[in-house]
């Protein structure tokens, strides 16, 4: 039978260049970057979930074309899938949820809710903890932004698809790092199968399953004015609204 090895993230990216925890020249990342080249090498086939997650790896770990396969990550429908939710409030409500790593650009997001600090009715919701927690946070704290609220844990799968069912809007990642333009992170996946208006990126990999304006909102990356206009943009227009989440 054919080996598969299904490197959904590279160790080596993931660590040396994503969270930068050791140097490229450090042993350890000569481990790691081993690992990933070998496994993929005695591997028959290799499945990522994005075209530029491929070049990646062939230009990173030499390798041939013929090995990978892409295989969008996809959503258990079993699990997420479009809620009737009742809202408790009249607030246009922004949705994040995440771990707070780098390729997310979480501090954008703060800034961006800064900007909307003038409409009284936009709040947003910051779900989880991770990496650059603390910094985020206090950058919030620091430019006294008013109308977020974290939730400083990780939620179950129930009380996650409650959040994401009475939330207007649900945000993807906008970090400028170079795995951010490769990937379509779970969370947009989420909020698609929950039928919710996504802003996200406008990245080389978002761009090969999403579509700006018809099934999700592309703006700059890095940018939280951009990300702000796409707010406002989406609350300004329920019928564009209604037509990206169907």
């Amino acid at each position: 039978k054919p080996i598969v090895f299904d490197a959904f993230i590279s160790l080596y990216d993931t660590v040396v260049n994503e969270r930068k925890i050791v140097s490229k020249k450090s042993p350890k990342a000569k481990f790691l970057w081993k690992i990933d080249k070998y496994s993929c090498l005695l591997a028959d086939l290799v499945l990522l979930d994005s075209y530029q997650h491929i070049e990646y790896f062939i230009r990173e770990f030499r390798l041939p074309r013929d090995k990978f396969l892409r295989v969008l990550v996809g959503e258990d429908d079993s699990a997420f899938y479009p809620i009737e939710a009742k809202k408790e409030s009249t607030l246009f409500e922004v949705l994040f949820f995440g771990s707070y790593i780098s390729l997310h650009g979480t501090e954008y997001i703060v800034k961006a809710a800064k900007l909307l600090e003038i409409y009284p009715d936009i709040h947003f919701t910051l779900i989880g903890k991770g990496q650059l927690y603390s910094e985020i946070y206090k950058l919030a704290k620091d430019i006294g932004v008013k109308n977020i609220d974290f939730i400083e844990r990780w939620l179950d799968y129930p009380e996650l698809k409650d959040y994401i069912s009475k939330a207007d809007v649900c945000l993807g990642i906008f970090g400028t790092t170079e795995k951010a333009k490769r990937v379509i992170p779970c969370k947009v996946y989420d909020c698609l199968a929950m039928a919710k208006p996504v802003i996200t990126g406008n990245s080389p990999a978002a761009r090969e399953l999403l579509i700006n304006k018809q099934n999700a909102i592309l703006c700059e990356m890095g940018n939280s004015k951009a990300i702000a206009d796409s707010i406002l943009l989406l609350k300004s227009n329920n019928e564009l609204r209604q037509k990206i989440a169907k």
